[in-house]
């Protein structure tokens, strides 16, 4: 099992950033690993609400709430669908701590397991768990820029090219 946490401090309300992270369908409006995002349930809300994300440049994932706490967090179960990495039992969950009226922490705890045994343990250790970790700092840097500043991340250029302006 490999598990990591990623963290960042950003300067806008907790109440405004869960606005953001809990409207499931529009990921794509912050995640620059997303290029689109659509709910798969009519539930848009809490525990079972899913969604499908296309990734960028390709795959598909479905992310199912396992877990909803109103205004904090909640606890997404991942399934690969195409062209995504060799994992099983894969749970993101995101937190929100209010730091005070104009910041937030947010957080995201990622665990998952490989398939193909050995390989599989390879493959996470030489490449998987690196971009992983990418990808999940890119979130939230994504996250940061939408929240605090209303900006749309389309990728990872768009939002490198925000990151070294600022």
């Amino acid at each position: 099992m490999t598990t990591f946490k990623k963290q960042i401090t950003i300067n806008s309300s907790q109440q405004k950033v869960w606005n953001i992270i809990s409207d499931l369908g529009a990921i794509q409006k912050f995640h620059p690993g997303v290029s689109k995002s659509y709910y798969t349930t009519d539930k848009t809300r809490g525990f079972g609400a899913a969604r499908i994300c296309e990734l960028q440049p390709s795959g598909k994932i479905l992310e199912t709430v396992k877990q909803w706490n109103e205004g904090t967090g909640f606890l997404l179960q991942i399934d690969p669908i195409e062209k995504a990495p060799p994992v099983k039992s894969f749970n993101g969950l995101f937190e929100l701590m209010k730091i005070n009226e104009n910041q937030t922490e947010a957080s995201l705890t990622v665990d998952y397991e490989m398939k193909l045994g050995a390989i599989g343990i390879l493959l996470n250790k030489l490449i998987i768990q690196s971009k992983m970790e990418e990808n999940i700092e890119a979130l939230l840097e994504g996250l940061k820029i939408h929240s605090e500043k209303g900006l749309e991340i389309t990728d990872v250029k768009s939002l490198q090219k925000i990151l070294k302006a600022a």
